[in-house]
């Protein structure tokens, strides 16, 4: 069962939440559409369902369109960030809702309601709860009903707006992996909108990583973390410290510190092109004396963080545009320890892996 979205537009007054946006979704797949607040994710994710209609393009789902079908044509199951349950209803009762609207010649039996609503809840671990209402629940129980209630007309998509949104973090991690165990067993095709870029790369099999309205990069979560497609992406998955300059021998200059570093393919490149480096808290090392010439910094801040140690560490002897005020370094635990850095020491700054980016061109990524 696979989703088709081509050249969607959609603009709400003199807004454009999507423009010529095109995406497919393979049978079978868990999708994240993630990206920061008015970026065009939730709208698109209602475009597929049929909750919106698009300005322009087409909608497909299993190879048929249905640009112009409303949701209870398209086989969608639609979970909404606040669980919209019925306050009236036992969780019983909410999660046979779908099935006892049906019509007439498609409504299943009391008998065969009673043991689809019972399996599905029990999918759920939530059965020992049927005749409680929404009010005696967790978050994290009433979201799993909605998503039971979702399931329970056997949609052949399933979409998810922000599903876990509205919960703490502990709750949202024990969630995290129980969607992923279920939509290993279910294997319905199923896209889920979120911002949390740790929730995308935890649970989906591919991201699509949203902007403006438009995708900026689709793709597994190692290869949008790895190997970003544009700043955006590098900047919104994961930190990163940005460093802009022109390359000036082996170095990247930023006008008044240099980066020992030059970008894969940039052999043909002639010096004083513009460039910037981005450079994960992950990928430097710190080294307390060194015979190579690498930029000199006084360690700022430090804070254990379990298995790392965070630290900030500030440029020596420069004053330049094209540097970051404080550079976010995390080293494991045990290089750290085997250095036994004190606030207001001395290091030296060596980078492992870059992101780069040529002013106007597509990304660059590679070891220094």
């Amino acid at each position: 069962m696979s989703i088709e979205v081509r050249n969607i537009t959609k603009a709400f007054d003199d807004f454009k939440a999507l423009d010529n946006v095109s995406l497919n979704v393979d049978d079978g797949e868990l999708v994240a559409l993630l990206g920061p607040s008015g970026c065009g994710k939730t709208t698109l994710l209602r475009m597929i369902a049929g909750l919106d209609f698009v300005d322009e393009g087409e909608v497909w789902l299993n190879g048929e369109n249905v640009t112009g079908k409303h949701i209870k044509q398209r086989g969608v199951g639609f979970v909404f960030q606040h669980y919209a349950l019925f306050g009236h209803m036992t969780v019983f009762e909410n999660v046979a809702f779908g099935l006892r609207v049906l019509k007439r010649n498609e409504r299943p039996s009391e008998d065969q309601i009673r043991k689809r609503v019972h399996e599905l809840l029990d999918l759920v671990q939530l059965d020992w709860l049927s005749k409680r209402f929404p009010a005696q629940l967790s978050g994290g129980q009433r979201q799993r009903v909605a998503l039971a209630r979702a399931l329970a007309v056997e949609p052949k998509f399933l979409l998810l707006d922000e599903p876990f949104g509205a919960l703490d973090a502990n709750v949202r991690k024990e969630l995290r992996r129980w969607l992923r165990r279920l939509h290993d067993e279910l294997h319905v095709t199923s896209i889920f909108v979120t911002h949390d870029q740790e929730e995308a790369m935890e649970v989906a099999s591919r991201i699509v990583v949203m902007d403006k309205g438009r995708i900026e990069q689709v793709g597994t979560p190692e290869a949008v973390y790895d190997r970003p497609a544009s700043p955006f992406v590098s900047s919104f998955i994961g930190n990163v410290n940005v460093f802009h300059g022109r390359l000036q021998g082996g170095s990247l200059d930023t006008g008044g510190w240099q980066l020992p570093i030059r970008p894969p393919g940039s052999d043909d490149v002639g010096d004083d092109t513009p460039y910037a480096a981005y450079i994960r808290p992950h990928d430097f090392e710190l080294l307390k004396s060194t015979e190579e010439k690498l930029p000199e910094c006084r360690v700022k801040f430090i804070q254990p963080m379990g298995s790392v140690y965070r630290l900030e560490v500030v440029p020596e002897h420069a004053a330049s545009d094209g540097l970051p005020e404080v550079i976010d370094v995390e080293l494991p635990r045990r290089d750290f320890r085997a250095l036994n850095l004190s606030v207001g020491e001395r290091v030296y700054l060596r980078a492992t892996e870059t992101h780069w980016f040529e002013a106007g061109q597509p990304a660059v990524t590679g070891p220094r």
